[in-house]
């Protein structure tokens, strides 16, 4: 059986931070809403946007939407490419891909971005599956996205104790590690990401990993047919 490791995005691979801050800025001031403040908008850095915006901004779905798609003319022309790999990440996946991994995307970020970016950052290459938001499809949170990687890669078998057979590496915050978890995956939490370790502890993470090294070494560790 081959191995599966399913990767984040932002957080993850890339840091993708200041593209999407100054998008979201470029909406908000567009509509003339407040901008929240930098502690606040770090928690629009994971989850769908249109709840972050009706979570944090206090909108109305509706409006919410209306942001969002304002959002997009920015990000999908600029904020998309401002963006950097983080250190060892190309390493990690050549790795992975020299052992034959299964090697997945599933990330909340719209799929077609998602590709966007791996284009530009020469990663695609290395990616089996690539799999993203669709907000046309209502394909738009991490459990249905990530359930959809799993199909496309085969779906991983399940031991006994109905623990599947896949990493998914990229709890930067819960949204992922909560995902992984119910779905059965080995949840791998990043510290290096836009979350906190406590957030990422309270999702209950398999496993913490400070910089990409680490995640090469859970990845050599973890007997992938044995659980904890």
């Amino acid at each position: 059986m081959k191995k599966t490791i399913l990767f984040d995005l932002d957080g993850t691979l890339t840091d993708s931070q200041e593209g999407i801050l100054k998008s979201i800025k470029f909406a908000l001031e567009h509509f003339g809403y407040d901008v929240p403040d930098e502690e606040t908008l770090q928690l629009f850095l994971g989850p769908p946007l249109v709840d972050a915006f009706q979570e944090h901004c206090g909108m109305t779905f509706e409006q919410a939407e209306e942001t969002y798609f304002k959002f997009r003319e920015r990000y999908g022309t600029i904020g998309k490419f401002e963006n950097t790999v983080y250190p060892n990440i190309v390493d990690l996946l050549a790795k992975c891909k020299t052992e034959q991994y299964t090697i997945a995307l599933a990330t909340a970020k719209p799929e077609h971005y998602a590709k966007d970016i791996l284009d530009h950052f020469e990663l695609t290459p290395y990616f089996d599956v690539i799999v993203g938001a669709n907000y046309e499809s209502g394909l738009l949170h991490k459990k249905e996205i990530l359930e959809k990687a799993l199909e496309l890669c085969g779906n991983p078998l399940t031991d006994e104790n109905g623990n599947r057979m896949a990493f998914m590496v990229g709890g930067d915050r819960k949204y992922d590690v909560e995902a992984a978890n119910e779905l059965g995956c080995i949840s791998v939490g990043v510290t290096y990401g836009y979350g906190t370790e406590a957030e990422l502890k309270e999702a209950d993470a398999e496993y913490l990993c400070d910089d990409v090294d680490e995640i090469a070494d859970v990845l050599d560790l973890e007997a992938l047919m044995v659980r904890r």
